[in-house]
């Protein structure tokens, strides 16, 4: 099945096509915000931030963020899922109004960045949440198209909403950015306010505030215990998947502020990179059309493999080259492999996870999709010299991707033959 077709069978069921609006207009804001806050910070003159900063940035931004994943998980385990959505984007709204008045203050200290903190971390339940909510609304056999679908179309929608936000940007400020972005989140939280039920299966008393801690240790304790050798696989695949990504993505930003900008330009090339990153979003959109079509037919391990196999050789073909042509078009590699990882791991969760332990499933996949991120950014500011003009490096992203592709499908094998022979007893989840 093609995208297209895919697209719009989906769209013909009421509550995934609620589900997509309320995803798309959730990531379209998420695109015009991170606009804000990239031309806040990273391409401004006052700042002028080196390698280390801005991986700093990450991960002031993405662990503690990272960290509120398990509290996500139990609470979209044991809340209605669909008011967590709601409550979540009205909550990011208020709070990204006080981004907004600390971006007319002029303000980029530890103060700053606590409060856009707050926003991503808020974020993790709605990202999550829309993942738990997706087999709720979809039969099971087309679970790989749904994750095709939807994530794939949010990301293009997050890159649409980059857009608008950097024409928003050049007519205006910064602030009037983050505006317009509330706009959306408010939309998305309407659109979230129609949703069907989506979950939990299992309906207990919410937890109490003071409750919420000791439940998400025993959530933690649980899923440890209980989940399928295979999710652990995945779950160590999303880290590692994230670290070619992190790493290209930041030296990407390195050249784009210094050998690729021209001499009059004081904060690099802003244009260039945005450049660069469409070309990223042009291979998350084109991994959303050859997923459903082959991953089906292919099964979805033996598919990632192969498209990973590919995404090494034309990431070899493309290494020696360090212009701006040729590192653009190693970021469509890059995301094209990431895309095709990550659809086929929400695909395989979704298929051999139960549903009551599926939102801490993939609030810890968020976790890993963080921390592999901060580890690669953080691994390149140390690595990399301060203009990134290197090219060593791309081809160590080839190498990860060659071995990644020869050793998924073995341990695939391995850790399936495992499941069978103990198959997962669901046991009481969250300590109810």
């Amino acid at each position: 099945m093609t995208f297209l077709r895919a697209l719009v069978m989906l769209l013909r069921l009421d509550g995934f096509r609620r589900l997509f609006l309320a995803r798309i207009t959730s990531q379209g804001s998420d695109g015009v915000f991170q606009v804000a806050l990239a031309s806040h910070v990273l391409f401004n003159p006052e700042q002028n931030a080196d390698p280390k900063v801005i991986s700093a940035a990450f991960a002031v931004v993405l662990l503690p963020y990272s960290v509120l994943g398990p509290f996500a998980g139990t609470l979209l385990d044991r809340w209605p899922r669909r008011r967590v959505l709601v409550v979540s984007q009205l909550v990011r709204a208020a709070v990204m109004l006080a981004v907004s008045a600390l971006i007319l203050a002029g303000s980029t200290g530890l103060g700053f960045f606590v409060v856009v903190l707050v926003v991503f971390s808020v974020n993790r339940f709605v990202l999550a949440g829309f993942s738990a909510a997706l087999p709720h609304v979809v039969a099971r056999e087309h679970l790989v198209s749904g994750n095709a679908v939807g994530p794939t179309c949010g990301s293009v929608s997050y890159f649409l909403g980059g857009i608008v936000g950097g024409v928003i940007s050049a007519l205006g400020n910064d602030s009037t950015v983050v505006l317009v972005a509330v706009l959306g989140v408010l939309s998305a939280a309407w659109a979230a306010k129609r949703l069907p039920f989506v979950g939990p299966d299992a309906r207990g008393r919410g937890p109490r505030p003071l409750e919420v801690l000791s439940a998400v240790v025993r959530g933690l304790a649980d899923a440890a215990r209980t989940l399928p050798r295979r999710a652990r696989l995945l779950l160590g695949l999303v880290f590692i998947s994230r670290l070619p990504f992190g790493f290209v993505l930041l030296q990407t930003l390195l050249l784009f502020r210094g050998p690729f900008a021209r001499p009059d330009q004081e904060v690099g090339d802003v244009l260039g990179f945005g450049f660069a990153a469409a070309a990223a979003a042009a291979g998350f959109g084109v991994a959303a059309f050859v997923t459903p079509w082959l991953a089906p037919r292919w099964h979805p391990v033996p598919f990632a493999s192969r498209m990973l196999a590919v995404s090494m050789v034309a990431t070899l073909v493309l290494a020696p080259w360090l212009d701006p042509w040729a590192v653009s078009a190693t970021n469509f590699v890059v995301s094209f492999a990431a895309q095709t990882v990550k659809i086929s791991i929400d695909s395989l969760l979704q298929a051999h996870v139960p549903d009551a332990l599926l939102g801490r499933t993939f609030s810890l996949q968020d976790m890993m999709y963080n921390s592999g991120l901060v580890a690669a950014a953080t691994l390149a500011a140390w690595t990399l010299p301060a203009d990134g003009a290197v090219t060593w490096s791309f081809f160590a992203v080839a190498i990860v991707f060659g071995v990644l592709a020869t050793t998924l499908p073995m341990a695939w094998r391995r850790v399936s033959a495992h499941d069978e022979r103990a198959p997962l007893t669901p046991g009481p989840v969250g300590g109810e």
